[in-house]
């Protein structure tokens, strides 16, 4: 061992930490674990002795009780007696060895259990940031680990256990609910607001100022709206958070046909009352901008609040619930081989005019001799909002049901569990969310790479709808193109405007009515496609062919299907330009930083010289950011600390007051 690493008699410290510093170091070579004995302090707290000793210093204190404990820990302490004691000198005001015990009476570890020993575990600040990112990405403890493990070489050269890592986030977790619930929460949304002013937060207190319902959205998802927000559909799942709260979020549909999430609520219950709040405060959110459809399960309380906040919005309910309650109420009638069940599906799917549903719907009835069944005699007279014949106004974008919603809560049941507290819950709801806007992110990708497939019939109308919209909506609309070809022209009327035709496929099928303007380009079916999805059906593209026009007019052309369905800015409910990511300069900049970081590190390491070059280096540059940086770190230390305190963060209550919440209502 060299002889500066070696503890004397009369060594002299500036520091009191320098000293265990000093001696835990000399610990580490020789193989040994330090701990820390007792301690003297003045009147004006300046430690004046302390003394450093093994941690095998003592022995372990017999058990006093009647009835011995079954099982009990192994015995550690030996009674080692070595051991370094320091005084604080009053005249040079420096600590001085005065006390030293080198030799040990128990075996010493070995060099490769040298990480294991307690005074030689530490997690670094740079440690701990990493594993914090990989339990945000939802890696596992063991995972992270494992490969921080691997970047230094072998878990041996990490200097800590898996057990201190756990306990590291375990601590960082207790210290960010320091604050409790609802003070957590209301720091975690004070902070989105200060990385991105449009971020949108809302919090309903009750009569004991404590939160019931929670509402927000991020910059991202209310430019989403203004693209798309003309159907929304809502849902509610549970146990997705520690609290049991049900988790509504408000969903739509983007230019390919993806789901975007509009917002979110945690909700205290499912009462009229939380709806009607829910409900109002999206549209104050939204900037007052109503869906034209929304759609939801059979909730007689989320109907009621619809049709009291938004009621010019159309009401469609789900018709995927309604067989799921088919299957509940009416089950027993698929044990015998009865057709009921493709007769219901019939009516809710295929059926298209309301005088044959009315007619098919009483002979179900009649045939399976349920005229008095209550579930179906409830449903009847809401056919308007679940049978298709009913619903060819409504504008649908081809949804019928919550599917949205319902594949957004099997995504969020695989990102968060029941035990998650607020902190983890708003993590890791972020990862969903994140993961379906690099879903869509990766779809405009392949929207440009690839292109679309024309087929053999290149045709200006195909051509013109090949640049305009994206790429699964070109699909649907070739379809319809193809399909156009089949059709055959049964009779035509002229009116002093238009011209009425009756089309027809050339093997039979539903005759439809397409009235035609041939000065405007004006066109309407009966099957009206276009009114409900937004593009043109092949009854009318067979007009349009018949009259010469080979392209579609702008008028038929729905912007929210093309390629530039994001063009154009959105304004927050303040009036702001809504940025979706003010940070993306930052973000940048620290990965062209990074990836240069990892390189030199990497190739310094090499060898031993180049080591110490950079790690000198680095230290020189790290002090020139430091100042660099000094006067906007005050700033943005003052920033936080005016949110620092959960008592300063307030919250309207039901009397319009600002109030500190009590806390979040169980």
């Amino acid at each position: 061992m060299e002889k500066a690493l070696c503890p004397k008699i009369g060594m002299k410290f500036q520091l009191e930490d320098k000293t265990y510093n000093f001696y835990n170091r000399y610990g580490l070579v020789v193989r040994f674990s330090v701990r820390k004995d007792y301690l003297n302090k003045d009147k004006d707290g300046v430690v004046t002795s302390r003394r450093y000793t093994c941690c095998k210093e003592g022995f372990k204190r017999r058990y006093e009780g009647d009835v011995k404990p079954k099982k009990t820990r192994a015995e550690t302490k030996t009674g080692c007696e070595a051991k370094m004691g320091i005084i604080l000198n009053r005249e040079t005001m420096k600590y001085q060895v005065r006390d030293l015990v080198i030799e040990h009476n128990h075996t010493l570890h070995i060099s490769e259990c040298a990480h294991m020993m307690r005074s030689q575990r530490k997690v670094s600040i740079s440690q701990g940031t990493q594993t914090e990112i990989a339990n945000d990405a939802g890696i596992s403890l063991k995972q992270s680990h494992e490969l921080i493990g691997k970047e230094a070489g072998g878990l041996g050269n990490i200097g800590y256990t898996r057990n201190d890592l756990k306990r590291y986030l375990q601590t960082k977790r207790e210290r960010g609910l320091k604050y409790g619930e609802a003070g957590t929460m209301l720091r975690y949304f004070k902070e989105q607001k200060l990385e991105n002013p449009s971020f949108f937060h809302a919090e309903q207190l009750d009569c004991e100022e404590q939160i019931t319902n929670i509402f927000w959205a991020d910059a991202l998802m209310l430019m989403d709206y203004t693209y798309f927000g003309d159907m929304v559909t809502f849902d509610t799942t549970y146990k997705a958070n520690k609290e049991y709260r049900p988790l509504g979020v408000f969903v739509g549909f983007n230019q390919f046909r993806q789901l975007v999430i509009f917002g979110a609520t945690l909700l205290y219950d499912e009462t009229v009352e939380s709806f009607k709040w829910v409900f109002s405060t999206f549209v104050e959110a939204v900037c007052g901008m109503h869906p034209k459809t929304i759609f939801i399960d059979q909730d007689a309380a989320m109907a009621a609040a619809i049709s009291a906040i938004v009621p010019l919005t159309y009401h469609g309910l789900c018709t995927f619930h309604i067989r799921v309650n088919f299957m509940k109420y009416l089950g027993n009638y698929y044990k015998d081989g009865s057709n009921l069940s493709y007769r219901f599906a019939e009516c809710m799917y295929e059926i298209q005019d309301e005088n044959e549903f009315i007619m098919a719907w009483d002979a179900m009835l009649k045939e399976h001799k349920l005229e008095t069944n209550e579930w179906l005699r409830g449903i009847y007279p809401y056919r308007k909002k679940w049978a298709k014949c009913f619903m060819k106004g409504p504008w649908t974008v081809g949804i019928r049901s919550t599917q949205l919603s319902e594949s957004l809560n099997a995504s969020i049941k695989k990102y968060l569990k029941i035990d998650h507290d607020l902190v983890q819950f708003f993590k890791h709801f972020n990862r969903v969310v994140d993961e379906k806007r690099y879903n869509e992110l990766r779809t405009e990708y392949h929207s440009r790479q690839k292109l679309p497939m024309l087929g053999l019939q290149q045709t200006p109308i195909l051509i013109q709808t090949a640049s305009i919209y994206s790429l699964c909506m070109f699909v649907a609309f070739q379809n319809e193109y193809d399909e156009s070809t089949t059709m055959v022209i049964l009779d035509q009327k002229h009116t002093t405007m238009h011209v009425e035709y009756s089309v027809s496929q050339y093997d039979g099928g539903r005759e439809r009515r397409v009235t035609l303007n041939p000065i405007t380009k004006d066109i309407t079916c009966s099957c009206n496609l276009f009114e409900q999805e937004g593009i043109l059906c092949s009854h009318a593209l067979k007009m349009y062919d018949m009259v010469g026009t080979k392209f579609i007019p702008n008028q038929y052309v729905t912007k929210r299907w093309t390629k530039k369905a994001r063009s154009g800015g959105s304004v927050d409910c303040k009036d702001r330009e809504i940025s979706s990511n003010p940070s993306l300069s930052i973000f940048h900049r620290y990965r062209l930083l990074a990836s240069e970081m990892v390189r030199l590190a990497t190739r310094a390491a090499m060898s031993e010289a180049a080591t110490k070059l950079d790690s000198s280096v680095m230290s020189e540059l790290s002090k020139r950011v430091k100042m660099l940086f000094c006067g906007e770190i005050d700033e943005i230390t003052q920033n936080s600390a005016s949110m620092d305190l959960c008592k300063e963060i307030q919250v309207q209550n039901v009397a319009g007051h600002f109030v500190t919440p009590t806390g979040l209502k169980k």
